[in-house]
This record gives structure tokens, C-alpha cells and sequence, in this order.
């Protein structure tokens, strides 16, 4: 396997834990745990050490002490993954879909279900502003405000894809890719007409 595929099982596998325990004391703490991690660096809070490092695989860890892009990306996912869930049941609304929602997909969504007329060229400006972040913490601070915006609308996306998009995002050569991919699915939801009448 490679290291995108080993990422995504991995968010996949802790996703589903956590959904698993979604309504015991053990998994309300875990996601109250990851939530306190948005807006923090991987290993700033220890008290994470077990949700994000258990049984995460040896390729994937950091050898130095500076986070890997694949820890980046696993923590990012986890911690937002955790954020967007608050405030709906885990188990008849999760806000991870198996579907392949992408960001792009989702914020379109949410243009069609607002009100606002000027609400595609926002949620436009929201992936702009991500496209052009200079390191992960800057990524990071944009995604946080646009899951804010999805948790207004219980809009799902799919995180095990968000992972691995956030992988190639780290790779020069890639991170237009990332870009392109989201762009076109912006569109090609926002020009669909079952969202909306699935929305209104």
C-alpha cells in the first residue's frame, strides 16, 4: 500500500470507532478530546496522543519530532471530523459520508441551500482562500470556517477523502490538482438540480 492509501484506511478505520462508541462515555470523550485539537498543531496537545497515534503505522509517523504530511493530514481530518459531528447523533446523522463528497461538493451544496444570492461567489471565495494557504496551519484556519458553514446545514463530506486530498495538498506539484478537483466539483454540484430540491 501506498502512503494516501494507508491514510485513508486509517481515518476510515478511526472514523468508524468512533462512530462505534458515539454513545458511550469512552467515545463522547474522544470527540470532545479531538475537537479541543482544531485550530492546534499535531503533537501540541498530548492528551491526543492516543486517539490520533494508536495503531497509526510506522511509515506514517514522524521520525524527527516535526510532523509528517501524513500526520498533518490524518489530524486535520480527525479534529474537524470531530467539530462537524458536535450537536447531531452520531448514529443517525453522521457528518462523514461513504459518498464522495468533496469540499468542493459540499460547499456548492450549501450555496444552493442558502438564501443568500451571493452565496456561490462566498463559498467560492472560501476555496480561493484555501487554495492560496502558505503552510497547513493556514490551511487549517480556512477549512475550520468552511466546516463551521456545513454544521449550519448538517452538510456531510466524506473525510476519508478530505484526508488524502490534504495529503496531496502538501506536495507542490500536486496541490493545483487538489485545487481543480474541488473547483470542478463546485460546479458540477452547483449546476445540479437534485441538491436543491434535496435541501429545500
Amino acid at each position: 500500500m501506498n502512503t494516501k492509501s494507508d491514510i485513508k484506511s486509517f481515518v476510515g478505520k478511526k472514523i468508524n470507532i468512533l462512530l462505534a462508541e458515539a454513545d458511550f462515555s469512552a467515545g463522547k470523550a474522544a470527540l470532545a478530546g479531538l475537537r479541543r485539537g482544531v485550530g492546534h498543531e499535531p503533537g501540541e496537545l498530548p492528551q491526543l496522543f492516543g486517539t490520533i497515534l494508536m495503531d497509526l503505522p510506522e511509515n506514517l509517523m514522524s521520525q524527527s519530532g516535526v510532523p509528517t504530511r501524513a500526520e498533518w493530514s490524518i489530524y486535520i481530518a480527525l479534529t474537524l471530523y470531530a467539530m462537524h459531528q458536535q450537536g447531531f447523533d452520531a448514529k443517525s446523522k453522521s457528518m462523514h459520508t461513504d459518498d464522495n463528497v468533496s469540499m468542493g461538493t459540499a460547499l456548492a451544496k450549501m450555496a444552493k441551500a442558502s438564501e443568500d444570492a451571493n452565496a456561490e461567489g462566498r463559498m467560492l471565495q472560501k476555496l480561493r482562500a484555501f487554495a492560496t494557504s502558505v503552510d497547513m496551519k493556514e490551511a487549517f484556519y480556512h477549512l475550520k470556517h468552511m466546516i463551521q458553514l456545513l454544521c449550519s446545514k448538517g452538510i456531510s463530506i466524506n473525510y476519508v477523502r478530505l484526508s488524502a486530498d490534504l495529503y496531496e495538498f502538501q506536495f507542490t506539484e500536486e496541490r493545483n490538482h487538489v485545487n481543480l478537483r474541488w473547483g470542478q466539483d463546485f460546479y458540477r454540484e452547483m449546476y445540479s438540480k437534485e441538491t436543491k430540491e434535496e435541501l429545500s
